[in-house]
């Protein structure tokens, strides 16, 4: 049996202070919270591949505990949104496209499943990459840059489960 707690790096989260509104950050932000590699996708993606885990227990519960700490993800930017100025809705600002079902890669086997799940906390950590480049505040910086351990925790979890297959 799993403990949750092994699928998110024990460092605490930092607060994010905001001061003052800021739409534009709100907007990069929200393609993280629900643009086609978002935390909402990553969700919705470990859940519909939760259904084909069952073969092997361990992935099935590794996957329930990873929705959660990808949830944790989901609110901490809704907050940060909502804080920035904009209410945090299920779309990217930027193109203002609202979220859909079609964002989750959707495979059926055990190996396209965990390389789809690895390669999206890579584009993941990508992303929170370029927002730590975009956005000039050191808090929501630092918020990113532990986000991103997280993600890489659930890449060397994937990659062991893929290794052990």
């Amino acid at each position: 049996m799993f403990n949750c707690d092994d699928f998110l790096v024990h460092q605490p989260y930092p607060s994010v202070e905001i001061t003052e509104c800021n739409t534009y950050y709100a907007t990069l932000i929200s393609g993280a919270f629900a643009g086609p590699g978002s935390e909402t996708t990553a969700i919705t993606q470990y859940t519909a591949h939760n259904f084909f885990t069952f073969v092997q227990p361990q992935i099935t519960e590794a996957y329930q505990c990873i929705i959660s700490v990808e949830l944790l993800h989901l609110n901490l930017l809704g907050n940060l949104i909502r804080d920035l100025g904009l209410p945090p809705k299920f779309l990217t600002y930027e193109t203002h496209q609202y979220w859909n079902g079609s964002y989750p890669v959707y495979a059926y086997e055990l190996r396209p499943i965990l390389l789809a799940d690895i390669e999206g906390e890579h584009a993941a950590i990508a992303h929170y990459t370029r927002l730590i480049q975009q956005i000039a505040q050191p808090q929501i910086q630092d918020l990113f840059r532990r986000i991103i351990l997280d993600e890489q925790k659930h890449v060397e979890i994937l990659e062991y489960f893929l290794g052990n297959r």
